[in-house]
This record gives structure tokens, sequence and C-alpha cells, in this order.
């Protein structure tokens, strides 16, 4: 009994270096008191195995890796509960340098169906050594990531708006003040479009003219996370008969969410040759 317990507690640690995140979601009561307030200062929070591991994966794998190295279990069983007391170290290594905490750690478990699950679990800090700035290094790595991730999906939402004709969703895509440039535009044909109602009323307009509208696409994120590259092609039917295709580039510029500019690049030669455009 007493290792099938210690197998329990282990998995917390393997499937945090292993970042799998069900492995160590399974050996968890549905709620767990989870206490690490002598390393942190925080108090003590009852929180779901999800909340748990949502916020270990919104950390942990800003690291190359880490490895949790325990020692010295000394279990207590009585009746349908038990209490694991042990060492740990934890070795986090980041850009060949590692940040090191040490300190011991009680578990505690209650049997549910045949089966041992975390109801408790505390830390005891002790000491740290290695380089420490690489906690507020990776914390700050992993924010960015956040915001990059949820800027590509505005990116993204761009085009489900145009591909769905659903053209309302323009005016939560972009900031109130922001803009769509077209350099590239033959003479005749606007510039640019400055604010979002301007730019609904632009797209929405374009359904007298165009049906199902096309944009296979390739998002390109680059260090900074308010800022995109797009790849895409424009596969659009006329409504007049025939479809027009052409190549384009995209610049996404993003403010607390919102796209504040956006540039449109495409080929002039395509675009005159579809519309009878005179390019001179």
């Amino acid at each position: 009994m007493e290792k099938l317990i210690i197998e329990q507690v282990t998995k917390v640690f393997q499937g945090a270096d292993e970042r799998n995140w069900q492995k160590v979601a399974v050996v968890m009561d549905k709620h767990v008191m989870l206490d690490y307030s002598s390393m942190t200062g925080s108090p003590a929070s009852l929180l779901t195995p999800e909340q748990i591991t949502s916020a270990w994966a919104a950390f942990l794998p800003g690291f190359d890796r880490t490895n949790h190295t325990l020692s010295d279990f000394k279990v207590q069983v009585k009746d349908d509960v038990a209490s694991v007391t042990y060492l740990g170290k934890a070795d986090h290594f980041y850009n060949a340098k590692v940040w090191t905490v040490e300190g011991s750690y009680t578990t505690q478990l209650k049997l549910n169906n045949d089966n041992w699950l975390v109801t408790a679990h505390t830390f005891h800090f002790k000491q740290q050594g290695g380089d420490t700035t690489l906690v507020s290094e990776v914390s700050n790595k992993m924010q960015r990531l956040e915001i990059t991730e949820k800027n590509r999906k505005v990116v993204g939402n761009f085009f489900i708006a145009l591909e769905t004709q659903n053209f309302e969703m323009l005016k939560e895509i972009f900031a109130e003040n922001g803009k769509q440039l077209n350099p590239y535009s033959p003479e005749g044909f606007p510039k640019s479009f400055e604010g979002s109602e301007s730019i609904y009323k632009q797209y929405s307009g374009l359904t007298n003219y165009f049906g199902q509208m096309n944009f296979p696409r390739q998002i390109f994120a680059t260090e900074d996370p308010n800022y995109f590259f797009v790849k895409f092609r424009g596969e659009i039917e006329i409504k007049a008969g025939g479809k027009y295709e052409n190549d384009y580039i995209g610049t996404f510029k993003l403010e607390n969410g919102k796209v504040v500019e956006y540039i449109e690049y495409f080929n002039q030669v395509v675009m005159a040759k579809a519309f009878n455009i005179d390019l001179k």
C-alpha cells in the first residue's frame, strides 16, 4: 500500500516535468488544498485539479526542462487517509542556466474507490540557488507568449469574419480608431479606411459584388507579440461571373487585443487584369 501511495505522489512531479497535465490531474481529488506559502508568501488555496494544472502550465513550459528529485519518503496511513512527507529538489533549466529550489513536502491523500487521490499538497521551502533571475525571465516570456496567442486569434478572426461574411465581427477586431492601409490600390480605389465603422462598411459592402470568399493563410508571429505578418491567398467568387484570385501579404499591429493598423499588399497586375483596370 505504501508503494502505491508513493507512486501516486510521484506522478504529480513526473507529470509536471513531462508537461503531461492529465497525468497530474488524475491523481488529484476534486479539490486540493495547495500551499506554497513558505516560498511565495501567498496563502494556501483550495483549488480544482484544472486550476492547479492551468497555473503550472502557464509557467513551467517556459523552461527548457525541469527535473524534480524526491527522496526519504515517510508514509503514515490511518483508515482511508494517508500523509506522506519527503524531501524535494527542483532544477529548472533555461538557456544553459539553472535555478534550483530545495525543501520538503507534505502530501495528504484519501482512498476513493480503491484509488489514492491527493487532497492536500504543501511545500516547505528551505533554500534556492543558481540563477534566481530565471523566475522573472521565464515569467515574462510566458506572458509574451500568452499575448501572442491571444493576438494570433484576433488576426485569425479577421479572416473568419470575411469567410463567414459575419462583418459585425470587424467592429470588435479593430480598435475604434483602427485603420486599414492599401498602398498598392490603383487610382480610383481608396488607399485607406479610417476607424472600425469605416472598415465594417467597406467589407460589408463587398457582398454586392462578391459571393463566397476564402483566404487560405499562414499567420507568422514576430518577437513583438503585437505585430504579425500574414501570407494569404484570396479566392473570391464574383457574382457577375468568374472568380478573382490574388496573392497577398498583410501586416497587423495590435494594441490591447485590438487591431490598430492593417496594411494590405497584393499583386496589382493580377487585380488590373481581373477588373480591366488601367495601371498607367
